[in-house]
């Protein structure tokens, strides 16, 4: 076979009339040679403005492109779609890079699903995401801007559709794969390392490496930094402190200072992040790693964040607390052992869509058994480090709410026989925190009548009266 060469590279062709002979060598093997390769002038379109764009990338970045080589390999000889597979694999290639650079864990967390995580840990790894999910992540992550990621989505379309990694009829030019080129180029391959990135990296790894517990300068000083960072990127650094925090592999030590950091970082997040890694426990308990479930639930607990739990992980741990605080209530000590549990259940509450409405009955008649307290005179029958839970609980509740109290009041005050008693003026006080102007004209007028009745000392009478069946019919039972 006739031997073919090419000239010595100039700036503005190393096309020869040899190469464009290729089609000749087709046809000599009985094969198609019609639009196969693109014409002299498309080529000559490429290599006309390869140099000043090829000259745009640092030097240390073009030592390494191999598949910028394949790419002018390719477009010498007219094999465009192929050129656009390469394009397209350069891009993936520094995309992963950046990855590394900017932070492997960080990363996987954002990528990969809770379940698959552990099978992700190398940058070997990177090779089983896929390539959209790695656009996806890097956009989410703030290692490339919107505008940079909706153009390598068209070049990803675009090598799926029309490249050489499928079948195809269309025939890509040289304006469509310069473009593709130029975007590859100056906004990828040019493109300097984010200084928020690195700054999160550094944290992360300084965090994950940390041998001692960090000291309040050090912590204040990260606080200023935080501020500054996008929504964006504290969302995602609190998603991979969290992995970390979970991970079994974590020291007692890392573990302190990942919950110092989150502290900080939990106030700059948005409320979606939140809620995405509490449902991440209940993926846990689905996998019977109840170990684990219990970490995260401190790590929410820390951060002030238990309502951003799941509803049937709130629902299930409040359920849990009101049985062990009326356990506490009706047991031996309960002035000292009511506090903790009151607290942990408030800790889940700070506003009235915090209750869960399958539970809002059961917690609601927990705080009114032990607010009402014991008929005895030592602090009127209420734990006294427990009655500021309690108060605040009736402070918040909803108009709903209110009237599920209501209802549930009555069993109360059927047991009362003492008009002048401890209970009777602990309902009283009840009555009056939770009327409120929310409430309504007409609800606010049910419990003024009930108040009417306590100070005539015949509150346990209210429920059977005409006037009070007659004013409250169609709001309680």
């Amino acid at each position: 076979m006739e031997k073919y060469e090419i000239d010595e590279y100039t700036e503005t062709t190393i096309l020869t009339k040899q190469v464009t002979k290729f089609e000749e060598v087709l046809k000599s093997y009985g094969l198609p040679s019609k639009n196969i390769i693109a014409s002299v002038d498309e080529r000559e379109a490429i290599m006309t403005a390869l140099p000043s764009l090829l000259n745009k990338i640092p030097t240390e970045e073009k030592r390494d492109a191999t598949y910028l080589s394949k790419f002018v390999a390719g477009a010498v000889i007219g094999l465009f779609d192929a050129s656009l597979n390469f394009v397209w694999n350069e891009v993936v290639i520094n995309l992963r890079k950046k990855v590394i650079t900017y932070g492997l864990d960080e990363f996987f967390d954002a990528a990969v699903d809770s379940r698959k995580r552990p099978d992700y840990t190398v940058e070997e790894d990177l090779s089983a995401i896929k390539d959209k999910t790695l656009l996806d992540t890097c956009k989410k992550l703030e290692w490339i801007s919107d505008i940079v990621y909706r153009k390598l989505c068209h070049i990803l379309d675009m090598r799926n559709q029309i490249g050489a990694s499928h079948p195809t009829t269309y025939n890509v030019n040289s304006y469509e794969l310069l473009g593709w080129l130029k975007t590859c180029i100056e906004e990828v391959l040019s493109d300097k390392p984010s200084e928020n990135a690195i700054i999160v990296k550094r944290l992360l790894e300084n965090v994950k490496k940390g041998s001692s517990l960090l000291d309040v300068v050090t912590l204040n000083s990260f606080e200023l930094n935080i501020k500054d960072l996008s929504s964006s990127i504290s969302s995602n650094l609190i998603t991979s402190l969290f992995g970390i925090f979970v991970s079994d592999k974590s020291s007692p030590i890392v573990k302190s200072n990942v919950l110092e950091v989150a502290k900080i970082v939990w106030k700059y997040c948005k409320d979606g992040i939140k809620y995405d890694l509490g449902e991440k426990i209940d993926v846990y308990r689905n996998n019977l790693d109840e170990e684990k479930a219990n970490t995260a639930e401190s790590f929410f607990e820390a951060c002030d964040g238990l309502k951003y739990l799941s509803l049937s992980t709130r629902a299930l741990q409040l359920s849990s607390l009101c049985d062990e605080l009326m356990s506490a209530h009706k047991g031996y000590n309960n002035y000292h052992h009511e506090p903790s549990y009151a607290r942990a259940i408030m800790n889940y509450i700070k506003t009235p869509d915090d209750i869960p409405e399958e539970r809002a009955e059961k917690i609601i008649n927990t705080f009114l058994a032990c607010r009402i307290g014991r008929e005895v005179t030592y602090h009127n029958g209420v734990s006294p480090n427990a009655k500021q839970y309690y108060d605040r609980f009736f402070s918040i509740l909803s108009k709903k709410q209110v009237i599920i109290m209501l209802n549930l009041l009555r069993a109360y005050l059927e047991s009362i026989y003492d008009e002048n008693g401890i209970r009777y003026e602990n309902i009283r006080m009840i009555l009056e925190m939770v009327k409120l102007p929310s409430l309504g004209d007409r609800l606010n007028e049910i419990i003024e009548f009930m108040l009417e009745f306590h100070d005539r000392k015949i509150l346990n009478k209210v429920y059977k009266d005409d006037g009070f069946k007659d004013l409250s019919r169609g709001i309680l039972d």
